[in-house]
């Protein structure tokens, strides 16, 4: 009896690796627009301290704001840079996913496939020992009815 051998094994492998690779790819980009959400966090963290911090003086010098609204403009500005690399960063996530639901789909139908021919080869083997096992049954009944 032959051990279990899928034909389309080294398929399999490769589509595994592929759909891996294709998650990595994903986690990648959302790391990267974690990293864009924190970082526009911190610019509003940053913004409101320093409004803060001018508001709880007891006096206001004028070259304090505008110091503070040309920060602002510069963390405006920086806000709306991050907001354009995060909407790109999202898009690539989409298509991302997309491919990832791919590669999964491909390699389910491999393994689908590859447990369907195990299960066939399971079925298979077990008859073959039944069938082995009744004709040795057979064969011993016919001897002792011989010698009898």
């Amino acid at each position: 009896m032959k051990s279990f051998q899928f034909p389309l094994q080294r398929v399999l492998d490769w589509r595994a690796l592929h759909a891996r690779t294709e998650e990595e790819k994903l986690a990648r980009l959302q790391y990267q627009l974690a990293t864009l959400v924190h970082r526009e966090n911190s610019l509003i963290a940053a913004e409101l301290k320093s409004e803060l911090g001018l508001l709880n003086q007891p006096s206001i010098a004028g070259r304090e704001l505008q110091a503070l609204a040309s920060f602002q403009l510069k963390i405006n500005s920086e806000r709306a840079s991050l907001k354009a690399s995060r909407a790109v960063c999202e898009a690539q996530i989409v298509e991302q996913r997309k491919r990832v639901v791919l590669a999964r789909r491909d390699c389910r139908a491999l393994e689908k496939l590859k447990d369907k021919r195990w299960r066939t080869w399971v079925y298979l083997s077990d008859r073959e020992v039944e069938e082995t096992a009744a004709e040795n049954y057979i064969s011993r009944w016919a001897r002792s009815d011989n010698e009898r």
